[in-house]
């Protein structure tokens, strides 16, 4: 979008529609890092981002997508008013369904990425029937029977993955499904993840609400879980993202859970990371 514009309300429109928070972080950050190109020198590798967001004055209002228009993957979206009121209407509006398209797409890069080098195991098939892509750089680091926990070192922490059931008979009302994914997180934290000291366990963090959405996995009802964790009794904290499966088909729940351990770092691209992950479920055939 032009200079002018990026400076006006619409500039404005533009970061409160795309450069919110994200969702269930310790700090803040946005939900994307924008970067704005004025058209003339949108030439040349400029236009090659994953990523495009066109704003501008038109004779016309055009609302348009287009896939891979100059690189591929690409994702664009067009939007064009003959005014500026319109313009930021048009960006209130509009703004869920891109970000839409834009999450979907980029879960795909990543997980196409992730193809090139996965993690040989079987641990998940043979325990829980389904199957995860997941970046070789990450290990198991427990398993138990009905558990297994992979981790992935980086430069200051860690990043987890841990996926277990849980029976049909535990309580879970997926109408207001809070205070029971609170219950179980706590519970799970107690018995399988202890903190530093002596006597510390992961729980969710206390100070702050999380945000719940019923979603799907693999054409599972799911409930997506975003918040923050810390260690009862030891200063440690960090994000999370859980999906809980309504997994009837197999009579049990079904649970995965992302979680970041990143001090003094942006742990943004570390959630999205499990989420590509835990996105990429499949349930294997029976033999």
């Amino acid at each position: 979008m032009p200079d002018l514009l990026w400076e006006t309300e619409v500039g404005d429109a533009v970061r409160a529609a795309f450069a919110f928070p994200a969702e269930g972080l310790p700090q803040k950050e946005p939900l994307y890092d924008l970067k704005q190109i004025p058209p003339e020198v949108f030439t040349g590798f400029t236009r090659l981002s994953r990523m495009i967001l066109w704003v501008g004055f038109g004779e016309e209002v055009v609302i348009r997508t287009d896939k891979n228009r100059y690189a591929r993957p690409q994702q664009m979206a067009v939007l064009s008013a003959p005014d500026k009121e319109t313009l930021i209407e048009m960006l209130l509006s509009q703004s869920s369904g891109i970000i839409k398209s834009f999450k979907k797409g980029e879960l795909a890069e990543r997980q196409r990425r992730t193809l090139k080098s996965t993690l040989n195991q079987n641990a998940l098939k043979y325990r829980f029937g389904i199957d995860l892509t997941i970046p070789s750089a990450y290990k198991v680091f427990k398993e138990e029977n009905n558990t297994v926990w992979f981790q992935r070192e980086i430069r200051k922490g860690h990043v987890n993955l841990i996926v277990y059931e849980l029976p049909r008979t535990v309580k879970l009302d997926f109408e207001q499904p809070l205070e029971d994914i609170i219950r179980i997180r706590d519970s799970f934290g107690r018995a399988f993840i202890p903190g530093r000291l002596a006597k510390t366990h992961l729980i969710t963090e206390a100070a702050y609400e999380p945000y719940v959405y019923e979603t799907s996995v693999d054409g599972i009802r799911a409930i997506e879980t975003r918040g923050t964790w810390e260690v009862k009794g030891d200063f440690m904290a960090g994000p999370f993202l859980q999906f809980l499966l309504d997994d009837k088909k197999n009579n049990r729940y079904l649970v995965m859970e992302g979680f970041v351990f990143a001090p003094t770092v942006a742990k943004r691209d570390y959630v999205f990371e499990t989420e590509a992950i835990m996105q990429s479920m499949q349930q294997q055939k029976q033999d």
